[in-house]
Formats: C-alpha cells, structure tokens, sequence
C-alpha cells in the first residue's frame, strides 16, 4: 500500500523541479541557445515561466505543511519555493513600473 505524500513532500520535490527548470534555463543562456535556434527564446522563458508557476504552487503546499515536523526538505521547500514567489512578485512590480513610466 503506498502511503500518502506530505504537503512537504510534495513541495519539496516541487523545489527540485523548480532547480532543474532554472538550471535549463540558465544554461540556455550560457549557451545562447535564443539567437542560434528559431523561437530559441521559448527554451529560456518558458522554463522560467513554468518555474514561477510551479513555485506558488510549492509555496501553498509548504504554508500547508508547516505544523509538519521539521526537517531539511521543510527548509529547503520553503526557502526554494519562497525564493521563487519573491522573485517572481518583484519581477512583475519592476514590469508594472517600466510599463508606468513608458506612458508617461
């Protein structure tokens, strides 16, 4: 019988998918795999767009989670995932404000 995955768990391994998308990522640019390839840019936006989405997703799951005893994935799970919706928040206020001052 399998036993059911924790809230943890379950944004734990929502953490490491999130390392290994910004890992494409990253080594998509290093490899400037956007300017050699047509439609190149989608193998570094995507993974990064995907990576947002999946860390508000990891993010909800740890908030779940946190009456869970603690251990390396809690932290882990949470500094990842928490990273990513910081980031991703800030990315999208600097947006808004290029956005404002595009207009102005």
């Amino acid at each position: 019988m399998k036993m059911a995955k924790t809230h943890i768990e379950k944004s734990f391994r929502i953490g490491m998918v999130i390392l290994l998308l910004i890992t494409i990522a990253f080594l998509s640019i290093l490899l400037k795999v956007g300017k050699n390839i047509p439609l190149g840019e989608l193998l570094i936006g995507f993974p990064i767009l995907i990576a947002g989405i999946l860390g508000i997703i990891g993010f909800i799951q740890g908030i779940k989670g946190r009456k869970e005893n603690s251990s390396l994935k809690k932290v882990l799970a949470i500094l990842i995932n928490s990273g990513v919706v910081i980031l991703l928040i800030i990315l999208l206020i600097a947006n808004i404000i290029d956005v404002l001052e595009a207009f102005k």
